[in-house]
């Protein structure tokens, strides 16, 4: 483990990344921010908030571009996180540490792309509609040679620590076992996918973001389906604490804005919603937090619940496939070639298919 990491135990899991509230509040990253706002420490850490979910947005665009699977992504989100838990934005440039990132994790996943493939696909999100630098450039040799410097101080700053656990797998190995429904899995691991925007995935273990995804998902059904979710043995099934539960469902409510008159419900992503951004809705820029505030947060029609933030909705360069849905808004049990679908028919031990594919 790397000098830099500090343990923390938000959650008593002894996981040495699982960092304390005051190693977070210390952050080089926090500390430049707070200067760069004039001393505004409250102005400092919305712009860490505006960083972190812009960039995550940025590396959601670009993996799903380059068809990789949700588990890839989600890795490349915690390494980013990891990072600037510890490293300065002053120093390190948001978008070539999350290109580097999601370069580093299609290895470690096993799901491995061209560097060149990663560099261009991150140019054209980060540059929507700019001319891509041909492949025998000097600037795109050189945006290559960043990124393979990048990922040795990537590597150095994780101390070489590259097993990422999940929420997604026990998650799914809960709802099969109370034989639970598609809506609810479907729903509760969007809930996952938008908390990974945040610093969740550093404070607390997997077991407890999936505990409190599934407690979310079924306060969504409660209140837009009015059904019935009961959700028997969720903290002995995971091993947690309900008030350890009840920090990660608080944390995770503030990402989504609460409607009018209602409080501390979240309107949660919906399956099967829309994701293309209404009319006269300005799309999020995933540039806006170096130069301005961010748009990223569309408003939502009253009384119905957005889509998954790391959906198609809430990024301007992600493509639809071919079946005009979203990966992460794809019913359960069905086959996609990008491998975000969720699948309940594995079990507890069930981990998603990867491609096989050769680098040359």
């Amino acid at each position: 483990m790397s000098a830099d990491v500090v343990s923390g135990s938000a959650d008593s899991s002894g996981s040495p990344w699982i960092l304390d509230r005051a190693t977070l509040d210390n952050s080089p990253s926090l500390g430049w921010l707070i200067t760069k706002c004039g001393g505004d420490e409250k102005a400092a850490r919305r712009k860490e908030d505006e960083y972190r979910k812009l960039t995550c947005a940025f590396i959601q665009d670009t993996g799903r571009n380059l068809r990789l699977p949700q588990l890839t992504i989600a890795t490349a989100m915690v390494f980013y996180h990891r990072f600037f838990a510890f490293k300065s934005y002053e120093e390190h440039d948001r978008f070539n540490i999350a290109t580097t990132a999601l370069f580093l994790a299609s290895k470690v996943e096993e799901t491995p792309r061209k560097l060149k493939d990663v560099v261009i696909e991150a140019y054209k999100t980060q540059h929507t509609g700019a001319k891509v630098p041909e492949p025998e450039s000097r600037d795109l040799y050189e945006r290559r040679e960043k990124v393979l410097i990048s990922e040795r101080i990537l590597l150095q700053t994780l101390g070489f620590d590259l097993s990422i656990e999940h929420p997604y797998r026990p998650l799914l190995g809960y709802v099969k076992s109370i034989t639970g429904t598609r809506d609810l899995a479907q729903i509760a691991w969007n809930f996952i996918n938008d908390s990974l925007r945040t610093t969740v995935c550093l404070q607390y273990s997997p077991r407890y973001v999936a505990a409190a995804a599934l407690s979310l998902a079924a306060d969504h059904l409660r209140a837009t389906k009015k059904v019935e979710i009961k959700l028997p043995t969720l903290y002995s099934s995971f091993s947690v604490t309900e008030q350890g539960v009840l920090e990660v469902t608080k944390l995770m409510r503030k990402i989504y804005p609460e409607k009018e008159g209602v409080t501390n419900r979240p309107a949660g992503p919906a399956v099967g919603s829309e994701t293309r951004a209404p009319n006269g809705v300005a799309k999020p820029d995933h540039n806006a937090g170096a130069h301005g505030e961010s748009n990223a947060t569309a408003p939502t029609r009253e009384g119905a619940a957005p889509a998954s933030t790391t959906s198609t909705a809430s990024t301007p360069v992600a493509q639809r496939d071919a079946a005009g849905q979203s990966a992460e808004s794809a019913p359960v049990g069905t086959k996609r070639c990008n491998d975000t679908t969720v699948e309940l028919s594995g079990g507890a031990g069930h981990h998603p298919k990867r491609p096989k594919e050769e680098v040359q």
